[in-house]
C-alpha cells in the first residue's frame, strides 16, 4: 500500500467543510420548518422576548409531553432557543425568527 491519501481519506476531508452556498441553504431549510410547524411558531410567539420558565412554557403551549420535548429538542437543536438561568430565551436567530414568523 502506498504512503499518503486513501479514498477512505480523502472522502472524509471533503465532507468536514461545507461550503458556504451548503450552511446557507441548509439554515433556511430549517428556518422554513419552524415557519411552517404552528406549534413552533406558537412556542416562539410564547417565549417572546422576555423568556419562559419550562413550566410556564409547557402549561402555555397545551402540547402534549412528547410533541412539547419534540418541538423543544429541534428549537434548542437548531440554536432557536436557549436554556439559561432556568428560563428560555430566544438566541440572537431566534429574535430573527421571531420577528419574521410572530
Amino acid at each position: 500500500m502506498t504512503e499518503g491519501i486513501d479514498e477512505l481519506d480523502a472522502y472524509f476531508a471533503q465532507r468536514e467543510e461545507p461550503s458556504e452556498e451548503r450552511t446557507v441553504k441548509q439554515e433556511h431549510i430549517m428556518m422554513e420548518k419552524i415557519a411552517i410547524n404552528p406549534a413552533r411558531r406558537k412556542i416562539l410567539r410564547i417565549v417572546g422576548i422576555y423568556g419562559k420558565s419550562p413550566e410556564q412554557l409547557k402549561e402555555e403551549s397545551e402540547l402534549s409531553d412528547f410533541f412539547f420535548k419534540y418541538h423543544m429538542d429541534l428549537l434548542l437543536g437548531e440554536n432557536i432557543l436557549k436554556l439559561e438561568e432556568g428560563t428560555y430565551r430566544l438566541t440572537k436567530i431566534g429574535i430573527g425568527m421571531h420577528d419574521s414568523v410572530c
